[in-house]
């Protein structure tokens, strides 16, 4: 099993064959943060080969805080969008989850928090900074 972010297996990818063979041939790769960090034409080329080498043969874990209807944005255009998806979605299970951030358990933050520029650290409700 392989574990990596988007943007690393992005780096992988382009590296010559020899040095990315494991991110193809492992029975489960999970590529997490798909759609975090923007990608360029090139790099959605080449995770479609990645998926469509894939295809089939081993599975794919991905992980996204888009929808599926935002992958047009995110892969640049409809067409390799949709062929991504195709692969992707042909033989899976898609578990949808809803609400508030695992990590940020706990936490209780003001909306002016996440809305302040150049804040240094979250802000509790009262105004003042919390301590990590």
């Amino acid at each position: 099993m392989y574990f990596t972010t988007m943007d690393t297996l992005m780096k992988k990818l382009k590296e010559p064959q020899s040095r990315r063979k494991a991110y193809l041939t492992s029975p489960l790769v999970v590529v997490d943060e798909v759609g975090y960090l923007p990608i360029d034409t090139k790099e959605a080329y080449l995770f479609f080969q990645f998926v469509s080498y894939r295809y089939e043969k081993s599975s794919t874990l991905i992980t996204s805080n888009k929808s599926f209807g935002d992958w047009q944005e995110l892969f640049g255009e409809q067409v390799i969008a949709t062929a991504i998806l195709d692969r992707l979605l042909h033989h899976c299970r898609v578990i949808n989850i809803k609400g508030h951030s695992y990590r940020l358990r706990g936490h209780t933050f003001s909306k002016s928090a996440f809305a302040t520029a150049g804040s240094s650290g979250p802000v509790a409700e009262d105004g003042k900074k919390e301590l990590q």
